[in-house]
């Protein structure tokens, strides 16, 4: 079967989760992924572990890594940048997530690479992007997400105006910044692919990715409600999406789980009221300040008569807004994750049957799903080299040497 990305390679320099979490998707869509894999690298293989006696592998990776190729290759020598040279000519893409000008001193930047093959496209994924007053400090999910707004957003209901100062930023428990920076990576690297193949030289290009320009840029209700204020009288309206109302909010139930009712149109307000049977609650829904507190603490007292199966029951068939809140333990079992197939269940030599995420794309004709197990660092490396022209014996002494 063809798939979208067939006969495109690329060359993954990125670890952790960003880049690998772009690659992974460029995989899913058919693309020979070559991850190349620092020997001396010693965040390689991370927790958690898939383990059997003294035996274990990254279940981490097996996720990331999932129909991948693996190459070892230490381009600290002049060998290894040699054999990296030599797998450009042959390459599409080259996706790196380096501090900015590190590449610069390896000498696998993109004015480096674009000399040996004019046709590469080259993303760099990182933190800060390429330029700036920030490009070189480090950091993590929380530190983007914190400087582009979006963890201001995520704190606790204050009570009263007085609390609002005292309200401590939450950090969610999925990596925002992470996964967006490698969504946005991909759709920039497929837009260079599809320019490529228009232009009549067939020339690749530059693409530098900053995590937090792209946390920034998911904030559209957010910013529509800043940049409005000039236009009224200087005054922002308040974001109804992070927890301040009754519509738009989670509630404890009898059994001390959580239901969601993300409500955003008055019809739906009137169909949790009437489901309720609160009738008086009904032209209530955007009212303000002590009211609006009398409504919280009404559907509090409401949503804890019943546990959470049972309001997921009675609203399955109302045009409501409120689902359960599930731990990802749940979220595998719940019924909709599984008749979509999200959870993918594979067969591995050591640990009999393991699971993995399956892709979200849901393709007609070109179904994607997991070719291929993670592969072991440097798995693939004799067969790229003896790809590349190297005998049996070049690949002993590039081994002898530590250039592989």
């Amino acid at each position: 079967m063809v798939l979208p990305l067939n006969n495109v390679r690329i060359l993954d320099l990125s670890r952790m989760l960003p880049g690998p979490y772009c690659s992974m998707i460029l995989s899913d869509l058919g693309a020979e992924v070559i991850h190349i894999n620092d020997p001396k690298y010693p965040y390689a293989n991370p927790p958690p572990f898939f383990q059997k006696g003294r035996y274990r592998e990254s279940a981490f990776n097996s996720i990331l890594m999932r129909n991948k190729k693996s190459i070892s290759l230490n381009l600290k020598k002049r060998k290894g940048l040699e054999i990296f040279y030599d797998l450009v000519r042959k390459a599409d893409v080259v996706l790196e997530s380096f501090r900015p000008k590190i590449t610069k001193k390896l000498k696998i930047d993109y004015e480096t690479l674009n000399k040996i093959n004019p046709s590469i496209i080259y993303c760099s994924l990182t933190g800060y992007g390429q330029f700036g007053p920030y490009e070189q400090i480090a950091g993590h999910d929380l530190n983007y997400i914190g400087i582009c707004g979006i963890l201001s957003l995520n704190k606790e209901r204050s009570i009263s105006p007085n609390q609002e100062l005292d309200k401590k930023p939450i950090p969610p428990g999925a990596q925002i910044a992470d996964i967006g920076g490698g969504l946005v990576s991909t759709i920039g690297i497929l837009g260079a692919i599809i320019e490529r193949e228009k232009n009549p030289e067939k020339l690749g290009q530059y693409i530098d990715v900053s995590m937090t320009d792209c946390v920034f840029s998911f904030m559209p209700l957010v910013a529509a409600f800043h940049f409005s204020k000039d236009l009224n009288d200087g005054i922002e309206n308040e974001n109804f999406l992070h927890g301040e109302q009754p519509f738009y909010n989670t509630y404890r139930t009898k059994d001390n789980k959580f239901v969601s009712v993300g409500i955003v149109e008055v019809k739906f307000w009137h169909e949790l009221c009437n489901t309720l049977q609160r009738e008086d609650l009904l032209l209530k829904q955007f009212t303000q300040g002590k009211e609006k507190e009398k409504v919280f603490q009404e559907l509090e007292k409401e949503f804890l008569k019943k546990t959470q199966k049972e309001w997921t029951e009675i609203f399955k068939s109302k045009d409501a807004c409120v689902m359960p809140v599930n731990s990802f333990a749940e979220a595998c079992d719940d019924p909709q994750i599984k008749i979509r197939e999200m959870v993918a269940e594979l067969k591995h030599p050591k640990f009999g049957r393991i699971q993995n995420v399956n892709s979200p794309i849901k393709y007609s004709r070109t179904p994607l799903k997991i070719r291929a197990l993670a592969p072991k660092l440097g798995k693939h490396t004799k067969e790229l080299l003896e790809e590349l022209g190297y005998s049996s014996e070049d690949i002993k002494e590039l081994n002898k040497e530590g250039v592989i």
